[in-house]
């Protein structure tokens, strides 16, 4: 009896003893096997936050040219009698190449397309506009309609020219409108992950005056509308254009006044100021983190005429190509997103006029001086020199594109 009495306590001992060792191997597993789990889901928590602070950059690409000034020489030598219609597309054979792996294409539409008149010259521009379908054509799509010609041909004239430009497809034009909501509407596009929009305005209208019940029809400079408008767009894209039609004709500099609203615009958040009007190459200028070109001079016109005087005639037959990189950052670490324009490069060019023998007529086209040769411009090479200097007046970090060997 006390041997089996003995026995029972003996197989509780081991029993309990086993029941203890299993516990505490049980325990010993579960913690590593928890803590080896642990560390995965923390490591691949670690990874996720890793991925999603990732920093990521956007680039648009953009190019910008001049003058769009179409005297009657001009829009004559586009005109083709048998059609009865005009075409531009041969004297922009250049710049369609020039342009075409840009995402961002501007020039300036000095005069306007008013289909109810007649076609006109100085003083008082009218202009085929088939200049505009084969510009939209070859591939621009930001256009500045604010210009000292935008009244030639009265009221109606803007409104017809400024439906004309809102009808198209795919492009932002601005600076006129027909109304006072079209007005104060800012279209935003897009490139490459970059919203943008652009404001006009012109310093004035050659004494022709805006209908005071319709001052919708040209953006007029004043600070105080100006800022309304920037205020009211400037939260709702990444960049800021504004296209300026300013300064002093053929005068190859700033003039104070430009500089000084150039630093207003600046001050008030634009990214890229586009400037125009003097028909001539003007400097370009860094304003704290804003880029500021002046003048691109006239991209093509008729003005190299034999009554304007040598200087105006040599000037006003040169332009430019801006171009630049947008580029923007996104820091999810410091939740920001920062705008730099960088990779500020330009390429001057030449209004050739020459005498087409098929035509058997003047015509024209514009030539960059990076297919520049001496068919075209015997001395171009000094004039390259010449224009040069003025463009890198202010700044010189610019890289002009070099002559071709």
């Amino acid at each position: 009896m006390l041997n089996k009495k003995k026995k029972i306590i003996f197989t509780s001992v081991i029993l309990v003893l086993i029941g203890v060792l299993f516990t505490f191997s049980y325990q010993i597993i579960y913690h590593n096997f928890s803590h080896a789990n642990i560390q995965d889901i923390n490591n691949d928590t670690d990874k996720n936050k890793d991925e999603d602070k990732e920093i990521k950059t956007y680039k648009a690409s953009l190019i910008a040219t001049g003058d769009g000034l179409i005297h009657s020489n001009v829009y004559r030598a586009a005109y083709n009698s048998a059609t009865q219609t005009y075409d531009f597309s041969d004297m922009l054979t250049f710049t369609k190449d020039k342009i075409k792996d840009y995402d961002i294409k501007y020039y300036n539409q000095e005069t306007v397309f008013d289909e109810d008149s007649p076609l006109s010259n100085y003083p008082r521009f009218n202009t085929p506009s088939a200049f505009g379908e084969n510009m939209l054509d070859i591939g621009f799509n930001l256009v500045s309609l604010a210009t000292n010609h935008s009244m030639d041909k009265g009221a109606s004239g803007a409104k017809n020219s400024a439906k004309w430009w809102h009808q198209q497809k795919d492009i932002l034009a601005t600076g006129m409108a027909t109304s006072e909501e079209e007005r104060n509407t800012f279209p935003i596009m897009e490139a490459n992950g970059i919203t943008y929009t652009m404001l006009s305005y012109t310093y004035g209208t050659n004494g022709i005056p805006v209908p005071k019940d319709e001052p919708y029809l040209v953006n007029l400079f004043d600070e105080e509308q100006v800022l309304k408008d920037i205020q009211s767009v400037r939260d709702k894209v990444d960049v800021l254009i504004v296209a300026m039609h300013w300064g002093t004709e053929y005068k190859q500099e700033a003039t104070a006044k430009q500089r000084e609203q150039a630093k207003f615009l600046a001050d008030n958040g634009v990214d890229i100021v586009l400037g125009t009007h003097s028909h001539c190459i003007e400097p370009w200028e860094r304003i704290g983190n804003t880029v500021v070109f002046y003048s691109f001079g006239n991209f093509i016109s008729g003005q190299n005429h034999p009554d304007n005087t040598a200087y105006v005639r040599k000037v006003s037959s040169f332009g430019m190509f801006a171009t630049m990189d947008i580029i923007k950052t996104v820091d999810p670490n410091t939740n920001t997103t920062t705008i730099t324009v960088e990779n500020i490069g330009a390429d001057i060019n030449y209004n050739y006029k020459y005498y087409n023998e098929e035509k058997k007529r003047n015509d024209y086209v514009v030539i960059p001086f990076s297919k520049m040769n001496e068919s075209y411009l015997k001395d171009y090479k000094s004039l390259y020199q010449e224009f040069s200097d003025v463009l890198t007046k202010y700044d010189d970090s610019i890289k002009i594109e070099e002559l071709p060997i």
